[in-house]
């Protein structure tokens, strides 16, 4: 296993962690939260598929040269008590900066091909070290997009 891999371990451990059910306060009901975040193994060469989760998702579209078997499995289901998209994309970036480390690399075009994004934002990233997470950056809009925009790419 990569260093990569390894740090992406965490990641998904953390990914889990977040999107598993839990008691309500008074523990009678149980809170169905969904999945924080989707892992997406992709052909660095390949386009990103902006389908393959429904659009409540936080889609992470890692190289599949990085992939782990531990990854969370797809939802079947719609993520029904997460915050909004936006929201998680920005709590992604606040974990990234203080507990995590790997590269975060906006996706401006749902067309543009990984490796391309990955050559204009951080040439020469050692994947063997860095685990790379490409985030759908085109879903967000208005001051989403201007935060999203100020802080990405992002390495740790």
């Amino acid at each position: 296993m990569t260093t990569a891999q390894a740090r992406l371990a965490a990641l998904a451990e953390w990914v889990k962690a977040s999107s598993a059910n839990e008691k309500a306060p008074l523990g009678k009901d149980t809170i169905v939260r969904g999945a924080f975040a989707v892992f997406l193994p992709r052909p660095l060469n390949a386009p990103p598929d902006p389908f393959a989760v429904g659009p409540e998702h936080l889609p992470l579209w890692i190289p599949e040269q990085q992939s782990i078997a531990d990854l969370p499995p797809l939802p079947t289901d719609p993520t029904t008590s997460q915050p909004r998209v936006a929201d998680r994309l920005r709590h992604l970036v606040w974990m990234f900066d203080g507990r995590f480390h790997g590269a975060l690399i906006p996706l401006s075009d749902p067309a543009e091909a990984l490796q391309t994004a990955l050559d204009r934002h951080l040439p020469g990233l050692d994947l063997d070290h860095h685990p790379a997470l490409f985030l759908p950056v085109w879903q967000l809009v208005g001051e989403d997009w201007a935060w999203a925009d100020a802080r990405l790419p992002l390495v740790r």
